[in-house]
Protein backbone atom coordinates (compact mmCIF):
# COMPACT_ATOMS: atom_id res chain seq x y z
CA UNK A 1 0.00 0.00 0.00
CA UNK A 2 1.35 3.40 -1.19
CA UNK A 3 0.69 6.43 0.58
CA UNK A 4 1.14 9.74 -0.84
CA UNK A 5 1.94 12.91 1.65
CA UNK A 6 -1.31 14.30 1.06
CA UNK A 7 -2.69 11.43 3.02
CA UNK A 8 0.36 11.47 5.25
CA UNK A 9 -0.79 15.66 6.56
CA UNK A 10 -4.07 14.26 7.00
CA UNK A 11 -3.14 11.40 9.22
CA UNK A 12 -0.95 14.27 11.12
CA UNK A 13 -3.93 16.74 11.21
CA UNK A 14 -6.33 14.12 12.59
CA UNK A 15 -3.83 12.78 14.86
CA UNK A 16 -3.60 16.60 16.25
CA UNK A 17 -7.31 16.54 16.65
CA UNK A 18 -7.83 13.15 18.47
CA UNK A 19 -4.63 14.53 20.98
CA UNK A 20 -6.73 17.57 21.54
CA UNK A 21 -9.72 15.93 22.56
CA UNK A 22 -8.02 13.94 24.83
CA UNK A 23 -6.62 16.85 26.55
CA UNK A 24 -10.59 18.03 26.96
CA UNK A 25 -13.28 16.49 29.11
CA UNK A 26 -15.96 15.80 26.72
CA UNK A 27 -17.61 12.36 26.76
CA UNK A 28 -17.57 10.82 23.07
CA UNK A 29 -17.19 8.10 21.46
CA UNK A 30 -17.58 6.34 17.68
CA UNK A 31 -18.03 3.44 16.25
CA UNK A 32 -16.91 1.99 12.63
CA UNK A 33 -18.26 -0.52 10.73
CA UNK A 34 -16.74 -3.00 8.37
CA UNK A 35 -17.71 -5.85 6.53
CA UNK A 36 -15.19 -8.11 4.45
CA UNK A 37 -11.43 -8.07 4.40
CA UNK A 38 -9.49 -9.49 1.79
CA UNK A 39 -7.40 -9.26 -1.19
CA UNK A 40 -7.77 -8.31 -4.00
CA UNK A 41 -9.66 -4.94 -2.70
CA UNK A 42 -12.61 -4.54 -4.16
CA UNK A 43 -15.04 -1.49 -6.01
CA UNK A 44 -17.74 -0.20 -4.04
CA UNK A 45 -19.35 1.67 -7.01
CA UNK A 46 -19.75 -1.69 -8.24
CA UNK A 47 -20.06 -4.54 -5.75
CA UNK A 48 -22.82 -4.47 -2.25
CA UNK A 49 -19.87 -6.00 0.07
CA UNK A 50 -16.27 -5.03 -1.40
CA UNK A 51 -13.13 -6.19 0.09
CA UNK A 52 -11.25 -3.85 2.11
CA UNK A 53 -7.81 -4.38 0.97
CA UNK A 54 -5.23 -6.36 3.84
CA UNK A 55 -2.64 -3.71 4.19
CA UNK A 56 -5.05 -0.52 4.44
CA UNK A 57 -7.44 -2.82 7.08
CA UNK A 58 -3.95 -2.99 9.14
CA UNK A 59 -2.97 0.15 8.44
CA UNK A 60 -6.33 1.69 10.09
CA UNK A 61 -6.20 -0.66 12.86
CA UNK A 62 -2.58 0.27 13.60
CA UNK A 63 -4.05 4.03 13.70
CA UNK A 64 -7.15 3.57 15.45
CA UNK A 65 -4.98 1.87 18.27
CA UNK A 66 -2.76 4.25 18.27
CA UNK A 67 -5.26 7.09 18.53
CA UNK A 68 -8.53 5.73 20.97
CA UNK A 69 -9.38 3.76 23.45
CA UNK A 70 -10.49 0.14 21.55
CA UNK A 71 -13.53 -1.53 23.29
CA UNK A 72 -16.26 -3.74 22.31
CA UNK A 73 -19.52 -2.63 21.06
CA UNK A 74 -21.11 -3.24 24.09
CA UNK A 75 -18.86 -1.22 26.09
CA UNK A 76 -18.96 2.10 24.40
CA UNK A 77 -21.74 3.51 26.10
CA UNK A 78 -19.91 3.05 29.20
CA UNK A 79 -16.68 3.69 28.57
CA UNK A 80 -17.90 7.37 27.05
CA UNK A 81 -19.90 7.93 29.69
CA UNK A 82 -16.69 6.95 32.32
CA UNK A 83 -14.13 9.03 30.54
CA UNK A 84 -11.99 11.44 32.19
CA UNK A 85 -9.58 14.15 30.77
CA UNK A 86 -6.70 13.01 29.49
CA UNK A 87 -7.47 9.38 28.86
CA UNK A 88 -8.21 8.06 25.08
CA UNK A 89 -11.40 8.59 23.72
CA UNK A 90 -13.25 5.31 22.97
CA UNK A 91 -13.83 4.01 19.75
CA UNK A 92 -15.56 0.17 18.69
CA UNK A 93 -14.44 -1.75 15.73
CA UNK A 94 -17.46 -3.82 14.49
CA UNK A 95 -17.77 -5.64 11.63
CA UNK A 96 -21.40 -7.06 10.13
CA UNK A 97 -22.58 -10.82 8.58
CA UNK A 98 -21.16 -14.11 8.85
CA UNK A 99 -18.48 -13.92 6.31
CA UNK A 100 -15.27 -16.55 6.30
CA UNK A 101 -13.17 -13.25 6.52
CA UNK A 102 -13.81 -12.45 9.74
CA UNK A 103 -12.18 -15.28 11.27
CA UNK A 104 -9.57 -16.03 8.49
CA UNK A 105 -8.33 -12.49 7.73
CA UNK A 106 -9.29 -9.67 9.90
CA UNK A 107 -9.32 -11.66 13.28
CA UNK A 108 -5.31 -12.48 13.25
CA UNK A 109 -4.83 -8.83 12.26
CA UNK A 110 -6.94 -7.61 15.03
CA UNK A 111 -5.25 -10.06 17.41
CA UNK A 112 -1.57 -9.09 16.53
CA UNK A 113 -2.33 -5.84 17.05
CA UNK A 114 -4.18 -6.34 20.39
CA UNK A 115 -7.22 -4.91 19.01
CA UNK A 116 -10.80 -6.09 20.41
CA UNK A 117 -13.85 -5.93 17.84
CA UNK A 118 -17.01 -7.16 17.71
CA UNK A 119 -18.73 -9.54 15.64
CA UNK A 120 -22.28 -8.88 14.37
CA UNK A 121 -23.40 -12.13 12.90
CA UNK A 122 -26.69 -13.42 11.95
CA UNK A 123 -26.16 -17.50 12.59
CA UNK A 124 -27.30 -18.56 9.48
CA UNK A 125 -24.41 -20.56 8.76
CA UNK A 126 -23.50 -22.00 12.16
CA UNK A 127 -24.20 -25.67 10.20
CA UNK A 128 -24.32 -25.15 6.90
CA UNK A 129 -23.20 -22.48 3.81
CA UNK A 130 -25.65 -19.79 3.57
CA UNK A 131 -26.94 -17.13 1.32
CA UNK A 132 -28.39 -13.70 1.40
CA UNK A 133 -30.44 -12.17 -1.66
CA UNK A 134 -27.93 -9.87 -2.13
CA UNK A 135 -24.83 -12.09 -2.46
CA UNK A 136 -27.24 -13.66 -5.47
CA UNK A 137 -27.86 -10.04 -6.64
CA UNK A 138 -24.24 -9.53 -6.96
CA UNK A 139 -23.64 -13.30 -8.80
CA UNK A 140 -26.35 -12.63 -11.21
CA UNK A 141 -24.86 -8.71 -12.11
CA UNK A 142 -21.16 -10.07 -11.89
CA UNK A 143 -22.81 -13.00 -14.37
CA UNK A 144 -25.01 -10.70 -16.58
CA UNK A 145 -27.81 -12.61 -16.01
CA UNK A 146 -29.83 -10.34 -13.93
CA UNK A 147 -33.35 -9.75 -15.39
CA UNK A 148 -34.39 -5.98 -16.77
CA UNK A 149 -37.16 -6.12 -13.86
CA UNK A 150 -34.30 -6.36 -11.27
CA UNK A 151 -31.78 -4.44 -12.13
CA UNK A 152 -32.77 -1.59 -14.22
CA UNK A 153 -29.70 -0.16 -15.90
CA UNK A 154 -26.02 -1.58 -16.17
CA UNK A 155 -23.72 -3.10 -13.10
CA UNK A 156 -23.05 0.37 -11.51
CA UNK A 157 -26.88 0.41 -11.14
CA UNK A 158 -26.30 -2.54 -8.32
CA UNK A 159 -26.73 0.16 -5.30
CA UNK A 160 -30.15 1.01 -6.48
CA UNK A 161 -31.72 -2.23 -7.19
CA UNK A 162 -30.41 -3.81 -3.47
CA UNK A 163 -32.05 -0.70 -1.84
CA UNK A 164 -35.16 -1.07 -3.97
CA UNK A 165 -35.19 -5.44 -3.14
CA UNK A 166 -34.24 -4.74 0.66
CA UNK A 167 -37.45 -2.05 0.87
CA UNK A 168 -39.43 -4.26 -0.54
CA UNK A 169 -42.57 -6.34 1.29
CA UNK A 170 -41.52 -9.40 2.22
CA UNK A 171 -43.93 -11.58 0.04
CA UNK A 172 -42.83 -9.64 -2.85
CA UNK A 173 -38.86 -10.02 -1.89
CA UNK A 174 -39.71 -13.75 -1.66
CA UNK A 175 -40.39 -13.52 -4.71
CA UNK A 176 -37.57 -11.74 -6.36
CA UNK A 177 -35.10 -13.83 -4.16
CA UNK A 178 -36.41 -16.87 -5.51
CA UNK A 179 -36.14 -15.66 -8.82
CA UNK A 180 -32.12 -14.96 -8.75
CA UNK A 181 -31.80 -18.14 -6.81
CA UNK A 182 -32.67 -19.92 -9.92
CA UNK A 183 -30.58 -17.27 -12.33
CA UNK A 184 -27.18 -18.36 -9.83
CA UNK A 185 -27.95 -21.78 -8.63
CA UNK A 186 -24.63 -23.37 -9.68
CA UNK A 187 -23.07 -20.24 -7.59
CA UNK A 188 -21.01 -21.50 -4.91
CA UNK A 189 -22.57 -20.05 -1.32
CA UNK A 190 -20.44 -17.80 0.91
CA UNK A 191 -18.60 -20.51 3.68
CA UNK A 192 -19.92 -18.27 6.15
CA UNK A 193 -19.18 -19.10 9.70
CA UNK A 194 -19.59 -22.26 11.53
CA UNK A 195 -19.98 -22.46 15.54
CA UNK A 196 -16.70 -23.22 16.23
CA UNK A 197 -15.68 -20.38 13.86
CA UNK A 198 -17.95 -18.17 16.19
CA UNK A 199 -15.91 -19.93 19.28
CA UNK A 200 -12.90 -19.22 18.00
CA UNK A 201 -13.61 -15.20 17.89
CA UNK A 202 -15.05 -15.06 21.17
CA UNK A 203 -12.34 -17.18 22.71
CA UNK A 204 -9.58 -14.58 21.34
CA UNK A 205 -11.42 -11.80 23.13
CA UNK A 206 -13.71 -10.80 20.47
CA UNK A 207 -17.42 -10.09 21.29
CA UNK A 208 -20.27 -11.73 19.21
CA UNK A 209 -23.38 -9.59 18.40
CA UNK A 210 -26.53 -10.32 17.15
CA UNK A 211 -27.81 -9.41 13.59
CA UNK A 212 -30.71 -11.43 13.72
CA UNK A 213 -30.97 -14.77 11.62
CA UNK A 214 -32.93 -13.47 8.82
CA UNK A 215 -31.90 -9.78 8.54
CA UNK A 216 -34.72 -7.81 7.45
CA UNK A 217 -35.06 -4.55 7.02
CA UNK A 218 -36.72 -4.15 10.50
CA UNK A 219 -38.58 -1.04 10.69
CA UNK A 220 -40.95 -2.60 7.81
CA UNK A 221 -41.80 -5.64 9.85
CA UNK A 222 -45.52 -5.76 11.75
CA UNK A 223 -44.87 -5.70 15.57
CA UNK A 224 -45.06 -9.48 15.67
CA UNK A 225 -42.63 -10.21 13.27
CA UNK A 226 -40.21 -7.50 14.88
CA UNK A 227 -40.57 -9.05 18.02
CA UNK A 228 -39.75 -12.43 16.44
CA UNK A 229 -36.52 -11.05 14.64
CA UNK A 230 -34.97 -9.95 17.61
CA UNK A 231 -34.94 -13.55 18.99
CA UNK A 232 -35.17 -16.10 16.53
CA UNK A 233 -31.94 -17.87 16.71
CA UNK A 234 -30.25 -16.01 19.54
CA UNK A 235 -29.82 -18.90 21.84
CA UNK A 236 -27.98 -21.22 18.70
CA UNK A 237 -25.37 -18.19 18.13
CA UNK A 238 -25.02 -17.55 22.47
CA UNK A 239 -24.30 -21.23 22.19
CA UNK A 240 -21.75 -21.15 19.95
CA UNK A 241 -20.47 -18.29 21.16
CA UNK A 242 -20.40 -19.44 24.88
CA UNK A 243 -21.74 -15.91 25.78
CA UNK A 244 -24.67 -13.87 26.40
CA UNK A 245 -25.30 -12.12 23.48
CA UNK A 246 -25.85 -8.13 24.89
CA UNK A 247 -25.40 -6.37 21.36
CA UNK A 248 -27.55 -5.97 18.00
CA UNK A 249 -26.54 -4.20 14.91
CA UNK A 250 -29.89 -3.73 13.01
CA UNK A 251 -29.60 -5.67 9.08
CA UNK A 252 -28.74 -2.69 6.86
CA UNK A 253 -28.53 -0.20 9.36
CA UNK A 254 -32.36 0.29 9.63
CA UNK A 255 -33.87 1.38 12.92
CA UNK A 256 -36.43 3.57 14.59
CA UNK A 257 -37.89 4.23 17.72
CA UNK A 258 -40.45 0.74 17.57
CA UNK A 259 -37.14 -1.29 16.64
CA UNK A 260 -34.86 0.32 19.56
CA UNK A 261 -37.83 -0.58 21.79
CA UNK A 262 -37.62 -4.10 20.85
CA UNK A 263 -34.61 -4.53 20.89
CA UNK A 264 -34.59 -3.13 24.82
CA UNK A 265 -37.54 -5.32 25.47
CA UNK A 266 -35.74 -7.91 24.28
CA UNK A 267 -33.05 -7.08 26.55
CA UNK A 268 -30.55 -5.90 24.28
CA UNK A 269 -27.92 -2.80 25.98
CA UNK A 270 -26.68 -1.09 23.06
CA UNK A 271 -28.19 -0.96 18.90
CA UNK A 272 -26.27 -0.02 16.06
CA UNK A 273 -27.37 1.82 13.10
CA UNK A 274 -25.09 2.58 9.94
CA UNK A 275 -25.88 6.49 10.72
CA UNK A 276 -22.28 7.98 9.70
CA UNK A 277 -22.32 9.71 13.36
CA UNK A 278 -20.43 9.50 16.51
CA UNK A 279 -21.97 9.40 19.97
CA UNK A 280 -22.55 11.72 22.91
CA UNK A 281 -23.87 12.34 26.29
CA UNK A 282 -27.57 12.58 24.91
CA UNK A 283 -27.35 9.69 22.24
CA UNK A 284 -29.95 7.02 22.77
CA UNK A 285 -27.78 3.88 23.38
CA UNK A 286 -30.15 1.58 21.09
CA UNK A 287 -29.83 3.92 17.99
CA UNK A 288 -25.74 4.21 18.00
CA UNK A 289 -24.75 5.51 14.95
CA UNK A 290 -21.39 4.03 13.24
CA UNK A 291 -19.07 5.41 10.23
CA UNK A 292 -17.90 3.28 7.75
CA UNK A 293 -14.50 3.31 7.23
CA UNK A 294 -12.74 4.85 3.86
CA UNK A 295 -11.60 2.46 1.02
CA UNK A 296 -9.38 4.89 -0.22
CA UNK A 297 -7.11 5.82 2.37
CA UNK A 298 -5.92 5.70 6.48
CA UNK A 299 -6.00 9.19 6.12
CA UNK A 300 -9.64 9.81 4.96
CA UNK A 301 -10.39 7.17 7.65
CA UNK A 302 -8.73 9.27 10.52
CA UNK A 303 -9.96 12.62 9.39
CA UNK A 304 -13.84 11.40 8.84
CA UNK A 305 -13.45 10.17 12.60
CA UNK A 306 -12.28 13.05 14.32
CA UNK A 307 -13.99 15.59 13.12
CA UNK A 308 -17.06 13.37 13.46
CA UNK A 309 -15.84 12.88 17.48
CA UNK A 310 -15.18 16.68 17.92
CA UNK A 311 -18.87 17.68 16.46
CA UNK A 312 -20.54 14.67 18.82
Amino acid sequence: MRTSVRDIARRARAFLRAHGLRLSGRRVGAALVYHRVGDPAGDPSRELVPNLGVALFEAQVRHLRACYRLVRASELPDAMASRRRGQRLPVAITFDDDLASHGAVAAPILERLGAPATFFLTGASLERPARFWWEDLQAAVDTGVAPPEVLDGGPEQIHEAAQSIKLMRPERRTVVTQQLEQLVQKASPEPGLRSADVARLARAGHEIGFHTRGHDYLPNLPPADLARAMVEGRDELEAAAGTEIRSIAYPHGGADTLVADAARSAGFQVGYTTEATAIGPASNPMLTGRIEPSFASVGALAGELSRGLRRA
